[in-house]
């Protein structure tokens, strides 16, 4: 979706904004955020890096192997740890995230999915009018409903896209402490 004024926010390259230099007291017409990866797939990628390196460092150990048929075990556990190591490496989610859209134009917020076929798909469409109020914390927005529960909680990366949320939310919304 492309509009004037755009400020999408990916956190898997960390979050930067397109315009980040806009005057005093000026709001984005809309907010772009797509939460990125999980820990367990940082963990899985971690481990995978570990197995990569520990299947060369079994050939660097001296005279470990010198007996022929140990150096053929040894090839065996090498290549199976380089082998899972890789397909942990290279493994991605195969899950799309959805992506959250404050609008200030529109005064609404959307949440967009990405269909088989490429296109988007809007999930929940809601005027700031119907939401009750935001909290943010250092890392997090929660948008809360009118009767109290968090309808969402989304992850923020950096101060840029914290105050240009904070700046677009405000003035439809209030802010919680």
């Amino acid at each position: 979706m492309t509009a004037i004024n755009q400020n999408f926010a990916d956190f898997s390259h960390g979050a930067r904004p397109v315009q980040p230099s806009l005057g005093r007291g000026a709001a984005q017409s809309q907010v772009n955020i797509r939460p990125g990866g999980s820990v367990s797939a940082m963990l899985l990628r971690l481990l995978g890096g570990c197995m990569v390196l520990a299947s060369i460092g079994i050939w660097l150990a001296p005279e470990a192997g010198a007996d022929p048929q140990l150096a053929l075990v040894r090839m065996g556990i090498t290549v199976f740890l380089m082998f899972l190591g890789l397909c942990l490496l290279l493994q991605r989610e195969t899950t799309d995230q959805p992506e959250f859209q404050f609008d200030a134009q529109r005064a609404e917020m959307r949440v967009e999915e990405i269909r088989a076929d490429g296109r988007p798909v809007v999930v929940l469409r809601r005027s700031y009018r119907s939401l009750g109020a935001a909290r943010f914390s250092d890392k997090t927005l929660q948008i809360i409903e009118t009767n109290g529960t968090i309808l969402l909680e989304l992850p923020l990366e950096g101060r840029a896209t914290r105050r240009l949320l904070m700046s677009q939310i405000r003035p439809h919304l209030p802010i919680l402490d």
